[in-house]
């Protein structure tokens, strides 16, 4: 099988549905005959997330603002010293996702975020990471895992659709990507779909979220674990927290969106 290009660039709509695990099975039954097997299928993702002291970013997502920012380093299955792991920013402005990524060595990723140790990558993305750490003095506040299966639509080259599992998090240790077995659950079991898309839906997906009512929902893991943890994960917190939490818990009435 020829090896999958890495894409260190994206631009696309992300929405994500919120089910549960029968749900899950339902939806993928009736998508079975659009959609095949990713070259990357299942997979372990393993993410560690940086913020500010007083964790700006979670609370920034939180007000649902047009603009929203986040950066981390993410590494896949079992991830050792000298495997390769991500860099990257997410930026999110109104529906659309932007993503930038450069690679590192573990260890290397972790010399430089951790304890300000040189890396030998000079690209536009590596620069906005540092000059994006020193501004903030952003530190490790989060690593969340969770086992994700990934479709891709047969016929729209376009279309990707994946079903986070199990997705858990821990707040001590956070140098090290893999389990330690102190993580804890979050979304209580729930399976989070997600549809990754340059363009517009096709007929089938839409039709099979009107079928099964399935509605977009706002969901951040990252934020959603500083809403249950803030007092934990900042200095200060923020007051009001929990107004934000119920304005955040919304979901979005509209089974589909053609873009």
């Amino acid at each position: 099988m020829e090896k999958k290009k890495v894409i260190d660039t994206f631009q696309r709509v992300e929405d994500k549905y919120r089910l549960t695990p029968d749900q899950a099975e339902e939806f993928l039954k009736r998508i079975r005959s659009h959609v095949e097997q990713d070259v990357f299928f299942r997979y372990t993702v393993h993410s560690i997330y940086y913020d500010t002291e007083n964790c700006d970013l979670a609370v920034n997502g939180l007000e649902h603002p047009e603009y929203k920012f986040k950066l981390r380093v993410r590494g896949y299955n079992t991830v050792h010293g000298t495997d390769t792991v991500f860099l990257e920013t997410k930026k999110k402005y109104g529906n659309i996702v932007y993503k930038k990524r450069f690679p590192l060595t573990a260890d290397a990723a972790i010399d430089y975020l951790e304890y300000g140790i040189p890396h030998s990558d000079t690209s536009n993305t590596a620069q906005e990471i540092d000059y994006r750490m020193k501004q903030g003095n952003l530190q490790a506040k989060t690593v969340i895992t969770y086992d994700r299966e990934c479709w891709s639509a047969a016929a729209e080259s376009d279309v990707r659709i994946t079903f986070d599992r199990n997705i858990r998090y821990r707040l001590d240790d956070l140098s090290d990507f893999n389990d330690r077995g102190s993580e804890r659950s979050l979304n209580a079991g729930w399976v989070m779909l997600e549809v990754k898309a340059m363009d517009r839906y096709p007929v089938w997906l839409v039709q099979v979220l009107s079928e099964m009512k399935l509605y977009r929902t706002s969901f951040s893991k990252y934020s959603s674990i500083y809403r249950d943890n803030f007092a934990a994960m900042s200095v200060t917190g923020r007051p009001l927290i929990h107004e934000i939490e119920n304005n955040y818990s919304k979901e979005t009435k509209l089974c589909s969106l053609q873009y």
